[in-house]
């Protein structure tokens, strides 16, 4: 699909029958998702001499391994991180490659890069850059040097990912009301489910009742109405409200990234690349 290379960020196997290979990036754990809290922070600091830090016009930091770390790409995708001087956010990373020696290219997850499967950080020798959105071109990155870089770390605190949930279900009524539902991502334990009801940018999130999963279809109840998924291939929806049926329009969350993670008015700082857009 792409010519990158396509790893996935690391992670113990949980099998029982095979003792799971050391980390060197400690896996991220759940964090509740009050933006005053955080999670535990990385201790990277026998890797500070192979990491470059960047920084774009609106303050933002990314910090990267520079070619001197190699081809250990694994440990390298742990590597990439992004947010402001005092606390930056490991990023996941979808492709990544390296070539001739001094071009990193990552491409990671990114929902606010509009009309973008993911936004692209390119660092090449003077002419590094952030790709968020095409229309937009390219958000220059200037390359810290070697003093600024130490003055950097010794302020600067790493955390693991922060966003830890993902869109399982969106719809929408002929008025214009959508109906969403997140969950936890598998590494996180999945479920987890919440669910918002309401019109783009005045969605609220509604407490359940119950929740139900199975060869018929997902049924979410709450205190205001139910939300019941239909199993099958037309994918039909129908929201209950005192008796009375509401038909939906599924929606493909994948193609509605943006309207989900911005329009929709339901989430904060994502600690992502691209968050500000």
């Amino acid at each position: 699909m792409r010519k990158y290379l396509v790893l996935a960020l690391a992670c113990s196997s949980g099998l029982a029958a095979a003792k799971p290979k050391a980390s060197t990036t400690p896996k991220p754990k759940p964090v509740t998702l009050n933006p005053n809290d955080k999670p535990k922070p990385i201790d990277i600091k026998d890797k500070l001499s192979k990491l470059d830090v960047y920084k774009d016009e609106l303050g933002n930091f990314y910090v990267s391994p520079n070619p001197s770390f190699g081809l250990d790409m694994e440990d390298a995708n742990t590597l990439v991180f992004f947010g402001d001087a005092k606390a930056l956010y490991q990023q996941r990373v979808i492709g990544s490659s390296l070539q001739d020696g001094n071009h990193w290219t990552w491409n990671v997850w990114a929902p606010r890069a509009k009309g973008a499967s993911t936004a692209t950080i390119e660092l090449v020798p003077d002419q590094s850059s952030l790709m968020c959105r095409v229309k937009d071109g390219k958000r220059m990155l200037t390359h810290l040097k070697a003093d600024e870089a130490k003055a950097f770390f010794e302020h600067a605190t790493f955390y693991p990912v922060l966003w830890q949930r993902q869109a399982k279900f969106l719809a929408r009524d002929d008025d214009g009301v959508y109906y969403y539902v997140d969950e936890l991502r598998e590494e996180y334990g999945g479920n987890g489910f919440h669910i918002y009801a309401g019109m783009k940018g005045s969605m609220k999130e509604l407490p359940m009742t119950n929740v139900v999963s199975d060869s018929a279809g997902d049924l979410y109840a709450t205190k205001t109405g139910q939300l019941k998924i239909i199993a099958g291939s037309d994918g039909t929806a129908v929201w209950v409200k005192g008796g009375k049926k509401i038909e939906l329009t599924v929606l493909n969350p994948l193609d509605n990234r943006y309207l989900i993670y911005r329009d929709l008015g339901i989430y904060g700082q994502l600690g992502a690349v691209c968050d500000d857009l």
